[in-house]
């Protein structure tokens, strides 16, 4: 929905996705193809159009209603335009589909399970070997650790709106080998695909300054289709551009998300 030229910024703000390449933008919406077993209550909010129809290169301009405060979705001022430009930027180990069930992201993970029910609950993650952060480092066992210290509420210094979950987990591991990640839980949690999305690197969430600062007005490490290029309050806009290193396929979406 490009929206150049949509008024005045009083009435309207915008995030402007500088593409290159535009429909890469749909990654922001994670969207599958339908589920058999559930459809959505409400209509499509855009047309769907298949990728082979849309060109590559050109602007795509997305209204919001503000310029977020932080980029960080768990400090308490986060809202749902911080939550947009991390699902463009960052890792998600898990989309929503359209019928609200978690579905595995193919771009991060190779695959996700319960290996271990007792004594305790394990969850092994095998991570896509081609997933690297933007300054060229492998996404890997560290930045889930990382994650998981910074919001377990067990450290107070870290400012943190909610910790659901992550407050389960007993301790992070190295796999067998670099791309797989043990997750053990004290207690057994259901909710565990919810975790890690989205999954910062660990500096932003290494240390409670880092965390606490370095993710409000940017973010220089990412890991998704598109990089922030600038937070600009004075413009009333975010900008976004494409991420050279993605290694994902570009997809059409059939719903906005």
């Amino acid at each position: 929905m490009s929206h150049v030229g949509a008024g005045p910024r009083a009435v309207m703000r915008s995030v402007a996705f500088l593409t290159a390449g535009v429909l890469a933008v749909p990654a922001l919406a994670g969207c599958s193809s339908e589920d058999p077993a559930g459809k959505p209550l409400a209509g499509q909010d855009i047309a769907s159009a298949s990728r082979a129809r849309i060109a590559d290169g050109g602007t795509l301009r997305w209204a919001v209603d503000s310029v977020p405060e932080t980029l960080n979705t768990f400090q308490s001022d986060a809202d749902a335009t911080t939550r947009r430009v991390a699902e463009a930027v960052l890792p998600s180990m898990y989309r929503i589909d359209e019928s609200g069930r978690p579905v595995r992201n193919p771009d991060y993970l190779e695959s996700a399970e319960v290996v271990e029910t007792e004594p305790k609950q394990v969850v092994l993650y095998k991570l896509n070997q081609q997933a690297v952060w933007s300054d060229g480092r492998e996404i890997g066992a560290a930045d889930f650790a990382a994650q998981w210290r910074a919001l377990s509420g067990k450290d107070t210094a870290y400012w943190t709106a909610r910790n659901a979950g992550y407050d389960r987990i007993e301790k992070i591991e190295r796999g067998g080998n670099d791309l797989e990640v043990r997750v053990t839980f004290s207690r057994p949690y259901a909710d565990w695909k919810s975790l890690f999305t989205p999954l910062y690197p660990k500096e932003v969430t290494g240390s409670p300054d880092a965390f606490n600062d370095g993710a409000r007005r940017g973010l220089k490490v990412t890991a998704g289709p598109f990089d922030v290029k600038t937070v600009d309050r004075d413009a009333d806009e975010v900008v976004l551009v494409r991420n050279p290193r993605w290694w994902g396929t570009r997809r059409s979406c059939r719903r906005s998300c």
